[in-house]
């Protein structure tokens, strides 16, 4: 018997907009509302983080797109604290009877001044960084997460009582979805053969209910935009979704944050499917230390592992992230 094979480790770091505009000094809600505060930011904090951790991210300029652009263009209030990331104001509450989900129609992207602002922005930093712009305008979360941001409670409630009514809004969101990624790859001129699908909701709805009111809607986005398959992020299913996945075309699955499952499940559940595992925003990153976070990463490795990630969020201690890197250096390679 020859040698083992040595493992291919990757690791990556994902730095937010909120941790951009923390090192750029600049309110959160200028960085998404005002295009030069946002040239600001890419401009200042690779610097300034990389005087603090000894890693400098790459500068791309792209429009500031939250992920909540489907669910304001079906009426959420979409609204820009000064300190925090954007947020729907009325979540829950923005289709509170039946009747206005009958009433409720697919929106055109073209018809909607968020999405135009989005396209004006995108040309001004084409003309402005040749080369350095780029970025999707879709902003868009997955059709079940979608539905419960705009009905709150009473989406899971119809999935139960009343499923037509259910159905009508997960056609509307699914199909918002579509046209927000199809007018986005026209404006920047993408081809896309594989579509991403975030969607943490999904994990609320039972297992044995995923057939009717969660599969058919991703098989149609990827039909739609990703005949090669797609890459899918989740953070609330349980070990009995996971069979559930297989007749998807899973290119990846990212779990970030998921409290229900661990590496075993998916290996067992999901053979084949390349996955991630993170280290946590908050309880490892955030409120750990630069010891504990080298364990966890050897940890993760050590469970069978082999792209390790970390999303930071504000007040990450400077030596925590450099206690990530410095691992994943030596492991193997930081992406």
């Amino acid at each position: 018997m020859g040698p083992a094979k040595k493992r291919h480790i990757t690791a990556s770091l994902s730095i937010p907009a909120e941790v951009q505009c923390e090192y750029a000094g600049v309110p959160q809600g200028e960085y998404y509302t005002d295009l030069e505060k946002m040239i600001f930011v890419c401009q200042t904090y690779p610097e300034r983080f990389a005087e603090a951790t000894g890693y400098r991210p790459a500068c791309t300029y792209a429009p500031p797109v939250p992920a909540y652009e489907g669910v304001a263009a079906l009426g959420g209030d979409l609204i820009f604290p000064a300190d925090h990331q954007p947020m729907i104001r009325n979540q829950g509450r923005v289709l509170v009877t039946p009747e206005q989900v009958d009433a409720l129609q697919v929106p055109d992207p073209w018809q909607n001044a968020r999405f135009r602002q989005h396209v004006a922005w995108w040309h001004e930093l084409q003309e402005r960084f040749p080369g350095q712009a780029g970025g999707s305008l879709a902003g868009q979360e997955g059709p079940i997460t979608t539905a419960g941001l705009l009905r709150g409670q009473e989406f899971f409630m119809d999935c139960l009582l009343d499923p037509p009514r259910a159905h009508r809004l997960l056609d509307i969101c699914t199909e918002t979805f579509i046209r927000w990624h199809r007018a986005s790859d026209e404006v920047t001129g993408t081809t896309h053969t594989t579509v991403g699908i975030a969607d943490d909701y999904a994990g609320m709805i039972r297992p044995s209910m995923w057939p009717e009111f969660v599969l058919p809607y991703y098989e149609r986005i990827i039909a739609a935009l990703g005949p090669q398959g797609c890459h899918m992020h989740t953070e609330l299913v349980r070990r009995e979704h996971l069979p559930l996945l297989r007749g998807l075309p899973l290119r990846s699955i990212n779990f970030s944050e998921d409290q229900y499952l661990q590496p075993e499940d998916v290996f067992e559940l999901l053979p084949g499917v390349p996955f991630s595992w993170h280290i946590l925003t908050v309880a490892e990153m955030q409120q750990g230390t630069p010891d504990s976070i080298r364990r966890r990463f050897h940890e993760i490795v050590a469970a069978g592992v082999d792209d390790v990630r970390c999303e930071l969020t504000v007040n990450t201690p400077p030596e925590n992230v450099r206690a990530f890197l410095v691992v994943a250096r030596e492991l193997g390679e930081l992406r």
